[in-house]
Order: C-alpha cells, then sequence, then structure tokens
C-alpha cells in the first residue's frame, strides 16, 4: 500500500554526500519514504507483467513458425495492426492510473471506483469498433500488397483475435485500478495466470491432440482472445473483491458518469495521442529499415531484441514513477514524489548504465549469441550488429531516463505538455530521417542515431519540465498541494 501521508509524517532521514561510500548512506537511500525500496516494491511486479507479454508473444510465433512460416508472417503482420488500433484506447485506460493514484493519495476514495468503469466503459467501445473492421482487413492487406492467400489467412488471424478486443482494451482501466492503489501484485498474479492459459493453449489449438483442433494460426488467435478474457474476468473478479466494503466506489460506480468520463477523455486521450505518435515512429523507423536490405534489417533485430530483454526494469520504474507521484501529489505532497522520482531514475540509471558500458566495450560478446550455428551470411550482419549496439549502449541510458521523466509528469496529471513536447521532437526527427536517408543519402546507423536523439531530447525537455515544478499543481482531484512544508523543504535543501 502506498503510504498515507498525514500533517505530522516524518519524511526520513536526509542524505549526506559526503558519507557516500559509507553502508549509512545506503542504508537510507533504501529505508526512507521513497526511497529504493517503495520504488523497487512497486518495480517488481510491474516488471514480471510485462515479461509475460513478451513470453506470450515468443510462444505464438514460435509455435506458427514450427507448423507453417507464412502462417506466422500473416499472424504477425494482421497482430501488429491489431496492437497498432489499440494503442489509443489503451492509453487511455492506462490513464487511469493518474486518476486512481491521485484519488487514493488525496483520500477521496469514493471517486476511484467511477473513473476506473469509465476506462471500462471506452475498452468495451473500443473493442467492439476493432471487431466491426474484420470485413475489411483482408481489402486493406491485399492493397497493402499482400497475395490473395495471406491475405486470407490475416483476416482468419484478426477476425478470432478481435473477439478478444473489448476485453485486451478493457483490462487495462482495471489494472490501472490495482497500480494505482500501489497493489501491483494482483495485476502481476492475473498476468501470469493469462500466460500460462496462452502458452498451454497454443500448441494444443495450432498442432492438435490426436488429430484433433488442428487449427493452425486459427488457434493461436484463440488462445490469445481466451487469454484475454480470462485475464478480464478475473481482474473484474478482484476488483469487485477490493471493494467489498464499497469504499472505493467500484461496487456502486458501474454506470456512466459524465463529470468522470469527459475528465478522463480529456486527459486520457492526450495521453494516448502522445503514445499513439510515438508508436508510429518508432513504426516507421522499423520499416525504414528494410530500406537498407536484409543485412542491415536483421542487425537493427538484433538490436531491438538485446534492448527489449533491457527495457522491462525501465519500463516498470516508470510505471513506479507514475503510481507514486501520483499518490502523493493527490495527498499534497508532491516533494515525496519528486523524490520517487529521482530514486527511480538513480535506480534504472545505474542498472542500464551497467549494460551501457558492456554494449559498448564487448558488443561483440552479445551479438554473437545470435550467430551461434548460423550460415555464412551471419558474418556480413555480424559487423553491422556490433556497430548499432554501441549506439544501443547510449540509447539504453536516455531510454530509462525519459520512461522515468514522463512517467512522472504523467503521474502527474501533466498530459498535455508531454503530447506537445512529443508530437514537436517527432515531427524534427522525422523530417532529420527523411533528409538524412532521401537528401543526404545517410545510412542505417544515421536513423539510429536520430532515434537516440530523439529519446534524448525527450529527456532534456522532461526532466527542465519536471525540475520547473510546475507539474506540482496539475492535481486532478481539484485540491491544491501542499507546496510549503516547511520541514520537508529544509530537510532537502540539506539533503
Amino acid at each position: 500500500m502506498c503510504p498515507k501521508i498525514e500533517e505530522n509524517t516524518t519524511y526520513g532521514s536526509t542524505l549526506s554526500w559526503a558519507n557516500f561510500f559509507t553502508i549509512a548512506f545506503w542504508r537510507v537511500f533504501y529505508s526512507r519514504p521513497c526511497g529504493a525500496r517503495d520504488v523497487l516494491r512497486l518495480t517488481f511486479p510491474f516488471m514480471v507483467s510485462f515479461g509475460t507479454i513478451t513470453i506470450v508473444t515468443l510462444t505464438d510465433r514460435l509455435c506458427l513458425s514450427w507448423r507453417d512460416p507464412y502462417e506466422m508472417n500473416a499472424a504477425f503482420q494482421s497482430g501488429c495492426l491489431f496492437w497498432t488500433l489499440t494503442v489509443f484506447p489503451t492509453g487511455i485506460g492506462s490513464f487511469v492510473n493518474a486518476f486512481v493514484s491521485q484519488y487514493n493519495g488525496a483520500g477521496r476514495s469514493k471517486r476511484v471506483g467511477p473513473v476506473v468503469w469509465q476506462g471500462v466503459f471506452i475498452g468495451v467501445a473500443s473493442g467492439a469498433v476493432i471487431m466491426a473492421l474484420t470485413p475489411l482487413i483482408g481489402p486493406f492487406f491485399r492493397e497493402m500488397g499482400a497475395s490473395e492467400s495471406t491475405s486470407i489467412l490475416e483476416q482468419k488471424y484478426w477476425a478470432y483475435l478481435s473477439l478478444g478486443a473489448v476485453a485486451a482494451v478493457g483490462l487495462e482501466s482495471l489494472c490501472s485500478f490495482f497500480e494505482g492503489l500501489c497493489e501491483p501484485k494482483t495485476v502481476m498474479v492475473v498476468a501470469i495466470v493469462g500466460m500460462g492459459v496462452n502458452v498451454v493453449l497454443d500448441p494444443i489449438l495450432i498442432f492438435g491432440v490426436c488429430g484433433w483442433l488442428r487449427l493452425g494460426l486459427v488457434g493461436a488467435a484463440i488462445a490469445s482472445a481466451t487469454s484475454f478474457w480470462i485475464m478480464f474476468l478475473l481482474l473484474l473478479y478482484a476488483a469487485f473483491r477490493r471493494d467489498a466494503t464499497g469504499e472505493l466506489g467500484f461496487r456502486s460506480g458501474c454506470r456512466i458518469n459524465v463529470s468522470e468520463m469527459k475528465r478522463l477523455s480529456y486527459y486520457g486521450s492526450m495521453s494516448a495521442a502522445q503514445q499513439s505518435v510515438e508508436h508510429v515512429f518508432f513504426g516507421v523507423f522499423t520499416l525504414l529499415m528494410g530500406w537498407f536490405g536484409d543485412e542491415a534489417s536483421a542487425a537493427t533485430a538484433i538490436g531491438y531484441n538485446l534492448n527489449s530483454l533491457l527495457y522491462m526494469p525501465a519500463a516498470g520504474m516508470g510505471l513506479a514513477a507514475t503510481t507514486l507521484v501520483g499518490n502523493h501529489l493527490g495527498a499534497g505532497t508532491p516533494r515525496l514524489g519528486r523524490r520517487a522520482t529521482f530514486t527511480s531514475i538513480a535506480l534504472a540509471a545505474s542498472f542500464a548504465g551497467v549494460f551501457s558500458i558492456l554494449f559498448g566495450v564487448a558488443p561483440g560478446f552479445f551479438v554473437d549469441v545470435y550467430g551461434f550455428g548460423a550460415s555464412e551470411a551471419f558474418e556480413n550482419i555480424r559487423p553491422i550488429a556490433i556497430d548499432i549496439l554501441r549506439i544501443v549502449a547510449v540509447y539504453l541510458f536516455v531510454d530509462a531516463c525519459n520512461l522515468i521523466l514522463s512517467g512522472a509528469l504523467r503521474g502527474a496529471g501533466d498530459a498535455r505538455f508531454i503530447m506537445n513536447a512529443t508530437f514537436v521532437v517527432v515531427a524534427l526527427a522525422l523530417g532529420a530521417l527523411f533528409v538524412g536517408v532521401r537528401i543526404m543519402g545517410c545510412g542505417i546507423y544515421w536513423c539510429w542515431w536520430i532515434l537516440t536523439g530523439y529519446l534524448a531530447t525527450n529527456t532534456v525537455v522532461f526532466l527542465f519540465r519536471f525540475l520547473q515544478g510546475k507539474w506540482m499543481m496539475k492535481t486532478l482531484v481539484d485540491a491544491t498541494p501542499r507546496l510549503v512544508d516547511e520541514q520537508f523543504a529544509t530537510d532537502e535543501q540539506r539533503g
């Protein structure tokens, strides 16, 4: 549980930088409120939840590739489009975390349930629209150059996967319910169950049992849709159990609340727009890699895969920063939210820094893992992948800081600034990509440095905004934070 901050709260011991190399310094860093212990307590369940998504994706693609590579490719293409269309509504659902955490911190528990239900309703409506698009999927992929047989497979996969669209989008708000209450273990357990269901059903429905249920690509879609619904129903049940006394307004809030719907749609849509634009930018970058040939594209895939393994801790700390900033801003103690953010940055930067050094000093060691038992063609990919991994060494560090700072500002409800800043930086980055590749004739390394520069620029902009302190006034609960907290202000100046 996130601590409830009262007037007489003790903020914990200060850090004396003169004692940096002493045990006492690190004991305080770990144990004080919003120190490493509080951040890691939230981060670990978030990391596990993100990890289950990676395992599910890997299982789907692996099983389909064993059966038929063409089915695997069709499922991959159709699945990418499916998740692209869910980015906006799930972005709104994820912003429910900011509302819940601030309501929870402010002690306005009755307002938690209604805002969660508005997110669920938006998810249900969005999922229904995605299902309705099924007849258009085949023609769309044919227009994109897919063959008749491939487009049929892509539409078939979509038709069954979209049966879980309502649950896939709606469960994001239910996850935010527990995340905002600082109870991520519930989400973690449900994610593990959902992963288990998918991993068990995939081989059964794809390959069949004793000649039965050999559904191939359709079986993979059914397994995914089934896991979405099981997670959604489990989270719904857990939410009703959590609000057994009705103190959180979840049991009584299952109806359209015009006021909360407007507020969630306003702030959530800005956050979702930012995430959508960022998703488009990364999509353009990935597609652009094909411009430079198969070797460059394969080297990029290696760089992405190695980065994705280290993405989860930083993403988990970013979500922890969102939750802690929201709770303490709602409680009127934004300085503790600031402390949580800098603690998260210190932890994430330390973790990313270790691998940044390893990737920079010994990139060949990591790249050669992908070349084990490979053909001679890998020798052409290897030098490109090594150079990319050296860029990833910088990318890792700035990406970790970017995730945490944007997460902290999101927890404060500063959605408009995040959206506007991202729009401007993405436009500049896309312009630089176009000029470099099409006009100046730059290669793959230019694209990777632009991607890294994009994240670095975002990090600097978000850090400036965070240090300005304007986010402290971006409360979502119509309450003025206690900005003048003499005890803590003096504490911070000394520390």
